[in-house]
């Protein structure tokens, strides 16, 4: 059961790129159904979530809807690998779910500096002392940086356990 429940957890940083996946895909029904009320659902209920890594990812030369849809669906399907496997491919599962993390944690940095104005100019609510939680953006958001950041804590406690099995023989 606690192995079940561990694998869960490391399969998390995947279901954020396949969240990631899923956005894509819901820009290209956008693009070729524009009346679906479905695809608007999907599309809004996404974005609050993957605006910033999407547009991050889209600012790579070269990067377009249909390549990052491809490197967003690997790398999920790199993490299911991963998950099942942890203690083979440790170092690549601690990058896997760091990468996700910084990910959400990007969005939700963004969403804490909502402003109009020259925002770039302006210091960001942490620097100017204002330490309170930062502002999840949906219930899926709250779930994806609670699973990732599970999942990361997995990563460091693997690490920390070969180091100390490494150190007792």
């Amino acid at each position: 059961m606690r192995t079940a429940m561990f694998t869960l957890v490391r399969l998390g940083p995947s279901l954020a790129y396949a969240t990631a996946a899923v956005f894509l895909i819901s820009m290209l029904l956008l693009e070729y159904s524009p009346s679906s009320p479905s695809a608007w659902w999907l599309y809004m209920a996404i974005l609050p979530i993957m605006r910033e890594p999407i547009y991050l990812l889209f600012a790579v030369p070269g990067v377009g809807i249909w390549i990052a849809t491809a490197i967003l669906i690997l790398a999920s399907l790199f993490g299911i690998q991963l998950a099942l496997q942890p203690q083979r491919h440790l170092r690549s599962g601690f990058i896997h779910a760091h990468v996700a993390l910084l990910a959400i944690g990007l969005t939700m940095g963004r969403a804490a500096v909502a402003q109009a104005g020259l925002s770039s100019f302006s210091l960001p609510r942490l620097l100017r002392g204002d330490w309170s939680f930062l502002p999840l953006s949906s219930p899926l958001g709250t779930l994806l940086f609670i699973v990732v950041l599970s999942a990361c804590i997995c990563c460091h406690r693997r690490i920390l356990e070969r180091i100390y099995r490494s150190g007792a023989e």
